[in-house]
């Protein structure tokens, strides 16, 4: 009776385990997205819960408020001169650079309550980095209004930070305090992998996810080599796997595609491009703004799966060639 018992409270409690950790993008069933607060506090909840989550806090922002950084490793390690000694693979992940933007913001809770809950494994040479909220001044300044032709969600932050700058252009500037607080997180996580996480605006097309990878002749060299010939095709291939095309970000002014038109040039103003100085594998994820709020939230948990996936695979060779 006493074991009857015992695994009924097991099953009580992992019932009501995941109730607690449904996020406002669940409960809405993919039809709002959480506010700052509601972010943090998820987030402090996680870490509470699981061995797994370490939330720290980071250096200030423009709006007052500290960054965070989340780090969820399947041993609980979140020491990065252990990690670096141990030669785990690193991604750091940015979410909500533009807070009207947030489809990674939720994804990113998804994935990691997933792999708290066991649904999802994460290997043990890989450490997972978040920025829950990067523009922390934007996600306060909340909406109905902005970004009126996104399918999604109902209410959503600014693009501007607390003094309306835009972050996506002040990385190696640093004329915010948010820039010069994710100079002090990149340092002490130094990435193999950068994921900054962003919704497309302005373009019509079919496909849900689109996908801005630092240029290649950048980097140079083996890494610039692997990142044309492997890294990249590599996502594009997991990807169609999962049932999603990818296609690079558009950006396109009057070219057609049989013409072809150039590739987006991210200089180091944008996190990949600063990342790129630095070696590591950077990359932009864009959903397509047109399609529902639900799909692109699952597109950004498939995409983050598959540079899991693929880093896992080839972990030993990226830490080599960098």
């Amino acid at each position: 009776m006493r074991i009857k018992l015992t695994g009924l409270c097991l099953v009580i409690s992992m019932i009501l385990f995941g109730q607690t950790n449904q996020t406002k993008f669940e409960q809405s069933k993919g039809k709002e997205t959480a506010t700052y607060p509601e972010v943090i506090a998820w987030w402090q909840k996680l870490d509470q819960q699981s061995g797994k989550v370490k939330m720290i806090t980071m250096g200030k922002t423009d709006s007052g408020f500290p960054l965070h950084l989340v780090i969820v490793a399947q041993n609980g390690d979140s020491n990065f001169e252990n990690i670096r000694k141990n030669k785990k693979n690193v991604i750091l992940v940015i979410n909500g650079i533009h807070p009207g933007e947030p489809d990674g913001i939720d994804a990113s809770m998804l994935l990691a309550r997933d792999i708290v809950d066991n649904k999802l494994k994460l290997p043990e040479n890989i450490v997972l980095a978040f920025i829950p909220v990067y523009n922390i001044g934007g996600a306060l300044n909340r909406s109905e209004n902005y970004r009126v032709d996104q399918a999604g969600p109902v209410s959503f932050g600014f693009r501007g930070n607390a003094r309306n700058f835009d972050l996506n252009r002040d990385f190696i500037k640093n004329d915010t305090r948010n820039a010069q607080s994710f100079t002090e997180i990149f340092q002490l996580v130094q990435p193999d992998v950068l994921i900054d996480n962003h919704v497309s605006n302005g373009a019509d097309y079919q496909h849900v996810m689109t996908l801005i990878a630092s240029q290649h002749n950048k980097l140079g060299g083996p890494m610039g080599e692997f990142m044309n010939k492997e890294f990249e095709p590599g996502i594009y291939a997991l990807m169609k796997q999962k049932g999603y095309d990818l296609i690079p970000y558009v950006n396109s002014f009057g070219d057609t595609p049989q013409d072809g038109w150039p590739e987006f040039w991210d200089s180091p103003r944008y996190s990949s491009g600063y990342a790129s100085l630095f070696h590591s594998f950077a990359f932009v994820p864009e959903t397509h703004m047109l399609k529902p709020y639900a799909d692109r939230v699952k597109a950004t948990y498939a995409l983050m799966q598959s540079f899991i996936e693929f880093t896992t695979q080839n972990g030993k060779i990226i830490k080599t060639i960098r």
